[in-house]
């Protein structure tokens, strides 16, 4: 029993590096494809609903959120560079090997997050491709993706942090923001 137990010890002490390892190395890679997609869609960070990433209109916002605002709409090439580094984050993620349940609440949160970002990266591929008139509401539900992934991440950031504490690690803060001038030490922005 005590070998037992001393295995899955070493076991969760491992998955626990390599899920941190993981984290802040997928936050760097992830910042310039993020700092695209704010260019793409900008928000309108002077309303005052206090949801970032919430646009006007998209499911399940209140009427009044910070909506999207005109961006520049990103070309073919930036998507597939985009998408070659979600791509690459999202193996990196799923070769994490499953383990306690608190290693999976992390794992499941940045595999869901990084899945976000591909269909937000889907829809902004349709948007091009759109006439005019149906491309608005493409760019809005993009940005409600966006933001979803952002949220989707600050989850498993939150459990990898407090394992990361439990373990007497100190605090790992992996959080992906909306853009690189936010902060990725998961401190309060846009009311979050």
């Amino acid at each position: 029993m005590a070998e037992l137990e001393a295995a899955e010890e070493r076991r969760n002490t491992e998955n626990l590096a390599a899920a941190g390892e993981l984290a802040v190395s997928a936050q760097e890679r992830l910042l310039p494809v993020m700092d695209g997609l704010y260019e793409a869609l900008p928000l309108d960070e002077g309303a005052s609903s206090g949801v970032p990433g919430a646009v006007d209109g998209a499911p399940g916002t209140p009427d009044g959120a910070p909506g999207a605002v005109d961006g520049a709409p990103p070309d073919a090439a930036d998507l597939r560079e985009w998408r070659d580094v979600v791509d690459d984050v999202q193996e990196d993620v799923e070769e994490l090997p499953p383990g306690s349940s608190e290693h999976n609440i992390v794992r499941n949160g940045l595999l869901l997050s990084t899945g976000l970002l591909g269909d937000t990266l889907d829809v902004l591929e349709v948007a091009g491709a759109a006439d005019a008139g149906g491309t608005g509401r493409l760019y809005d539900v993009a940005g409600a993706l966006r933001s979803r992934a952002v949220d989707a991440w600050a989850q498993a950031a939150v459990q990898l942090d407090m394992q990361y504490i439990a373990a007497d690690r100190g605090h790992l803060h992996a959080f992906l923001p909306l853009h690189s001038g936010m902060s990725t030490e998961g401190e309060p922005e846009l009311g979050h």
